[in-house]
């Protein structure tokens, strides 16, 4: 059995060599051993700059919000070098037009440019023509609609307040109390105030003195009015009475009984046929001038009534009230106008033009409105006192409005200026100052040179009219 084991082996051995001797070719050599092979890495890439646009914006050269022909409107721009080196000078395109930069920028540092081109849109490329190698060019540009900036009030320089300060030409003293109301005699020669201290009183106005004092209310005089004529007086008290007196004589002709409260305001019609009263009693009351009667009372929802009014044609009856309401009511129809009620603030005074087609409403908020008569439509409404304005009242050649108020003087607002288009600002052309009280009455002489005022002080001033 250990033979054949052994035959069979070498059998088995000798059949491979044959085998292997049968498969290597001959003439073939050895393989040759695999070569090693050495790489060299490459060189870190080198470090770039990278200019950034980080905002465009309209702005002025030389700062701030307020652009002139000295200082113009332009791009300003931001840029910053985010890369590791410096940037050496490039180009700035903006709108296709360029500007180099030669002083470059370095690392890391932020660089501010106005550019003078701007449009509605702007585009703006950094390094234009490509002289930086940068470490990325796709940020180098930027567009933007830009609108031009709004320039806010503060750019707008404080107009220069001017005007005249004027001193009273004439003092009128005897009044031992606060007076409420003036009246110039349509020919211009006589003054008639009225005064807490229960009296009327008639100046010569040429020689600013004293011609007599009426007596017979036994209550202040709170208004007072000439008739057209000249030849009467009409006059309230808060003891509810219209009376009614003779100029040449002073006589009392007629007392007017029917108000239930004070009379604040009264008016002859020109037509010197009637007399209107307003009263805090919420009404107001028609009297026929030549006896007295009583022919009208209007409440018709009403607050007080503070000034009364007729137009200058006799057409028109207004008043002003407490609730801020000025009402128009057309005399020879009897019926309502217009109801103007654009404020709360109660109204003072009231007072037409010359020519009839305007109606100022002073407030006691200090305010000034000023309507059309033939439409009702305000004309114009500004800010004219610190304090309640307590009288209005036009110049007979309609250049001028006088406004007495609390603040203890007289402004004279040209009609021209107040009435413009410039809502911007609006001043007085001139202030009358000297009363050391309040302001209750103001009123022009008829031909317009004189304008008197009375005062809580117990005054009545005189002032000359500016000349044009």
């Amino acid at each position: 059995m250990t033979r054949i084991k052994i035959y069979f082996g070498s059998i088995f051995v000798s059949v491979l060599a044959v085998i292997a001797t049968a498969c290597v070719p001959n003439g073939w050599s050895s393989p040759t051993d695999t070569p090693i092979i050495t790489i060299t890495p490459t060189a870190s890439p080198a470090p770039l700059p990278d200019l950034v646009l980080d905002d465009i914006d309209i702005q002025t050269e030389a700062g701030g919000p307020c652009y002139s022909e000295d200082n113009r409107l332009g791009v300003y721009l931001i840029i910053n070098n985010t890369g590791p080196v410096d940037a050496g000078p490039f180009f700035i395109k903006l709108n296709e037009e360029s500007q180099k930069v030669e002083t470059g920028l370095p690392a890391g540092e932020r660089l501010t440019l106005w550019l003078p081109n701007y449009g509605e849109e702007n585009v703006v490329t950094l390094d234009s023509t490509n002289q930086v190698m940068e470490s990325d060019e796709e940020n180098n540009h930027i567009s933007k609609i830009l609108a031009t900036p709004t320039l806010p009030p503060s750019c707008f320089p404080t107009p220069e307040i001017t005007f005249d300060i004027l001193e009273p030409i004439a003092t009128l003293e005897g009044h031992e109390g606060k007076v409420w109301s003036i009246d110039f005699s349509p020919d211009g020669k006589l003054l008639a105030s009225g005064s807490v201290d229960n009296t009327l009183r008639l100046w010569t106005v040429s020689e600013a003195a004293l011609l007599r004092t009426m007596l017979g209310h036994p209550f202040p005089i709170l208004c007072l009015a000439f008739s057209p004529s000249g030849t009467q007086l009409a006059t309230g008290s808060d003891d509810g009475m219209v009376r009614v007196w003779q100029v040449s004589n002073a006589g009392l002709l007629q007392t007017l009984q029917g108000h239930a409260g004070w009379v604040y305001s009264v008016a002859f019609s020109p037509d010197n046929r009637s007399i209107a009263s307003g009263s805090n009693d919420f009404t107001v009351r028609i009297w026929r001038t030549l006896n007295g009667t009583l022919v009208q009372t209007i409440d018709e929802g009403m607050s007080e009534v503070l000034s009364v009014a007729y137009s200058p044609d006799g057409s028109i009856l207004a008043w002003g009230e407490a609730n801020g309401t000025v009402r128009l009511r057309s005399v020879l129809e009897d019926k309502w106008l217009y109801n103007l009620s654009d404020s709360d603030n109660s109204v003072g005074s009231i007072a037409f033009s010359m020519d009839g087609s305007l109606l100022a409403a002073g407030r006691s908020d200090g305010s000034i409105s000023i309507w059309q008569t033939f439409d009702g439509a305000l004309q114009r409404e500004f800010h004219a006192h610190s304090q309640p304005i307590k009288s209005v009242a036009f110049s007979p050649d309609g250049e001028w409005l006088a406004s007495g108020s609390e603040d203890r003087n007289i402004r004279l607002w040209r009609l021209e200026s107040i009435l413009g288009e410039d809502d911007v600002n609006r001043n007085p052309s001139t202030i009358l100052v000297a009363h050391s009280g309040p302001v209750n009455s103001v009123a022009f002489s008829p031909d317009g040179n004189l304008i008197a005022s009375g005062s809580d002080d117990a005054t009545i001033r005189l002032w000359s009219v500016p000349d044009e």
